[in-house]
């Protein structure tokens, strides 16, 4: 098995918990499937296992659900279990490995109170050297040449110029990227309790606009709330609580 804190999660800064498990698992293969903000990770442990759908088994707090749902802030631990025999008591599901995601809970004592925010910009680190108009305009001239054919006739090509006769001249790669991309998030959470019970409830906001075309072409948004809570009855005979968590996702792509 495989263990990752939480707190070694949520500093990582990432719209997915599976994005700050990188590199911190061993045995375990994650990788993106996309450049596309809050697209899904592709994970793989020990290896193909079968075909079709090769996703591991997720289990938060017991339940089956979606790990790229979650606010990573929200997250104590993941654990992975890689090994066939540790992973039997779950059946045919776990056959491709089992992730094991505890949530934060309530523990005794007074009320605390955190908040935990990053704001971060994204840029492209290193874009193709496009050619400008009059060299790209240089280099058709010169293969038609080399061809056997004779240069371009520019003037003819009424479109390429402005109204004072000058060829315009877009650099298309800048025109695409947008510089300073924001990603940001916001998580506030309360946790206490008392010998008899114990709460814990967060409320996060999540934003990322994609480097390609900015928030109007690629944007990534997401609210969360989760509350969990645990009542002790009869002297701690009975216990009555409940892990609730809801999501709220808005996304714009291209293709």
């Amino acid at each position: 098995t495989v263990q990752v804190k939480g707190d070694n999660i949520a500093k990582m800064n990432t719209n997915n918990p599976l994005q700050a498990m990188q590199g911190q698992t061993p045995g375990v293969s994650i990788a993106s499937t996309s450049g596309q903000p809050g697209s899904d990770m592709k994970v793989n442990i020990r290896g193909l296992g079968t075909v079709g759908n090769s996703n591991p088994l997720y289990l938060i707090d017991g339940i089956g659900g979606d790990i790229a749902t979650l606010n990573p802030a929200d997250i104590e631990s993941i654990d992975i279990l890689k090994d066939a025999a540790s992973a039997a008591i779950y059946g045919a599901q776990a056959a491709n490995g089992v992730v094991l995601i505890t949530t934060k809970s309530g523990k005794e004592g007074k009320a605390q109170v955190s908040f935990d925010a990053y704001y971060g910009i994204q840029n492209v680190a290193r874009k193709a050297k496009m050619l400008n108009s009059k060299e790209y305009m240089t280099l058709m001239d010169e293969q038609a040449v080399n061809s056997g054919s004779a240069p371009y006739d520019w003037s003819s090509f009424k479109a390429i110029y402005d109204e004072n006769g000058n060829v315009y001249d877009t650099n298309w790669i800048d025109a695409m990227f947008k510089d300073d991309a924001k990603m940001e998030s916001y998580t506030l959470g309360v946790t206490g309790g008392s010998s008899a019970s114990a709460y814990a409830i967060s409320l996060a906001y999540m934003n990322q606009e994609g480097v390609v075309g900015g928030a109007d072409v690629s944007k990534y948004e997401r609210y969360n709330f989760r509350t969990n809570t645990e009542q002790k009855l009869f002297n701690g005979l009975l216990k009555v609580g409940e892990q609730v968590g809801f999501v709220y996702r808005k996304t714009r792509g291209i293709g």
